[in-house]
């Protein structure tokens, strides 16, 4: 009998210790980035937005962005799952293809007209432009624009009344 409780501990101290690596594991995980020039390519084969975030080496809050909502687990789960996520250093000449032209990603962001950082450019399947939004963006706020893309209600209603029927 004794033995038998002992076992039974043991389980239990292993299965607990796995699980809290588990979770340890999915603190530390982000979104998938690919590059651009990828998600571009993958979009449409994989019928999937693309989230693309420029950022600046310098920009505390790009920093920000990262840690709390790229690493966000709801983010995470529901974005790789969903999207494809592709970063650009708004002020590196690396060369990027996009819709036929050759831009330095600085000169893709001016295009883009993104003026603060960070920026996050959301792309429909075809990668074409649907929105821009500038600043830091929580993850409790990211994730319902993620949903209003993922099911194109952009084509159907504003975000606001998408928001007012929304199910938390």
């Amino acid at each position: 009998m004794k033995s038998t409780i002992m076992n039974i501990m043991k389980v239990i101290a292993v299965i607990m210790l796995l699980f809290s690596g588990d979770i340890v594991a999915n603190e530390n995980k982000s979104v998938d980035w690919v590059s651009f020039e990828e998600a571009i390519t993958r979009a449409a084969k994989e019928n999937k937005h693309i989230v693309v975030d420029f950022y600046t080496d310098w920009c505390k809050w790009c920093k920000v962005m990262d840690e709390q909502t790229y690493k966000n687990s709801e983010v995470v789960t529901y974005g790789n799952e969903k999207f494809l996520f592709a970063k650009i250093n708004a002020e590196s000449n690396t060369m990027v293809s996009y819709r036929g032209q050759q831009f330095t990603c600085r000169q893709l962001t001016a295009a883009l007209g993104i003026r603060g950082y960070p920026a996050t450019v959301f792309m429909n399947e075809k990668g074409e432009f649907i929105t821009k939004i500038s600043g830091f963006i929580q993850p409790d706020q990211f994730m319902p624009i993620l949903e209003f893309l993922d099911g194109k209600y952009y084509d159907k209603m504003s975000f606001d009344d998408f928001m007012k029927t929304r199910k938390s």
